[in-house]
């Protein structure tokens, strides 16, 4: 009984069908017309730079009004075509822009995401504007190539082949306050013919960092404390230096004793940096070296503890063998003069006294 009344549903429900479907199928094109966008016309990019970025710029993306029926919004697209480390960005989207309007921005401000939207000089991009309702298919398209400096943003994408420079750095307590002299040289670049051509030095960055993150993390993280900057002439190919530069420890904790004294304690390792940063801008790799290490200085500490043990412990054997060889000495003596009784004097020798019963004159 249940089978019958189920398969009677399905019918049921197939005829309904069946029937929606005929009658849609009757009802003529017209009742409800379908009319798409035309495509955009009159495409133009105008590269400008973009506020508050780091060496990016944004598109000002131009068309011409519409010939065909009314555009309800605007989407727009930028993605980057060649996919090298200083071009590859993820996809830039502006949508929702009004019917009316006749150009657009993008990005319209720099991303807040590591690797998101960026437009950079130097690099080819393809942007894509659609006029909606959309068809599915048409698009106005347009590939351009940025030039390498824009309007005073120039491209970084050399800044890795810049120059490390070669960092040495010493800690040092004046007045009971603790310095360190960070001093570097700046070698031949290794690639000069990959650099922009007669690329100038502008400055070094020179930073002290605190560690913020332990050693046994993968990636341990130093936030920079103290920083300075020290102008540089020349081209980036000639080699330079030796530079050198002092920054205070102004990280550092502080206790006083009764006496008013100062005793300066540092609990975290700092390491000294330096970066070149030519005439664009762009900065080039950091050169760096340990400035203070705690556990490098405890083990000198014990290390000198150790040796002042080992010098008092030697000192004491020393001392134990002199003692021990001098008694040793009067031991022998005594033990030949019982074996080996005094001589008799000689016939030949003098007499130093007379007899008694020897009458004096």
């Amino acid at each position: 009984m249940f089978t019958i009344l189920t398969i009677s549903v399905i019918l049921c429900c197939v005829f309904v069908q069946i029937n929606l479907t005929n009658e849609l199928n009757t009802i003529p094109s017209d009742v409800y017309p379908v009319s798409h966008a035309a495509l955009p016309r009159g495409l133009a990019i105008y590269p400008l730079p973009l506020e508050n970025s780091d060496h990016e710029v944004l598109l000002n993306v131009t068309w011409d009004p519409p010939m065909g029926p009314l555009v309800s919004t605007y989407s727009l697209e930028v993605d980057s075509i060649r996919n090298t480390v200083d071009c590859q960005s993820t996809l830039c989207y502006e949508y929702n822009i009004p019917g009316d309007a006749l150009w657009a921005l993008v990005p319209s401000e720099p991303s807040t995401i590591a690797g998101g939207c960026a437009v950079r000089p130097g690099c080819s991009y393809r942007v894509k504007l659609i006029a909606h309702p959309w068809d599915g298919h048409t698009s106005a398209n347009v590939n351009v190539q940025l030039d390498e400096c824009i309007l005073g943003v120039c491209s970084c994408a050399h800044s890795p082949r810049l120059p490390r420079p070669e960092v040495d750095a010493e800690l040092f307590s004046k007045m009971g306050d603790l310095f360190v002299n960070v001093s570097w040289s700046l070698p031949a670049p290794q690639e000069p013919l990959r650099l922009p051509p007669r690329l100038r030095k502008q400055f070094y960055y020179v930073s002290l960092g605190k560690q913020m993150i332990s050693d046994a993390h993968p990636s341990p993280w130093f936030s920079n404390t103290i920083t300075r900057s020290r102008e540089s002439t020349g081209f980036v190919a000639v080699p330079e230096g030796p530079l050198w530069m002092v920054l205070p420890i102004n990280e550092r904790s502080v206790g006083r004793s009764d006496k008013q004294t100062r005793k300066l304690v540092l609990d975290v390792k700092m390491i000294a940096r330096v970066s070149l940063v030519d005439e664009r801008g762009c900065i080039g790799p950091a050169g760096n070296h340990t400035a203070y290490d705690p556990s490098q200085a405890i083990g000198k500490r014990s290390s000198i503890t150790t040796y002042i043990l080992w010098a008092l412990l030697g000192g004491v054997c020393v001392l134990a063998m002199l003692l021990l060889l001098a008694c040793t000495k009067r031991v022998i003596k005594r033990v030949l003069r019982q074996f080996y009784p005094a001589t008799a004097p000689s016939s030949l020798e003098p007499m130093n006294s007379y007899p008694i019963w020897f009458l004096r004159q």
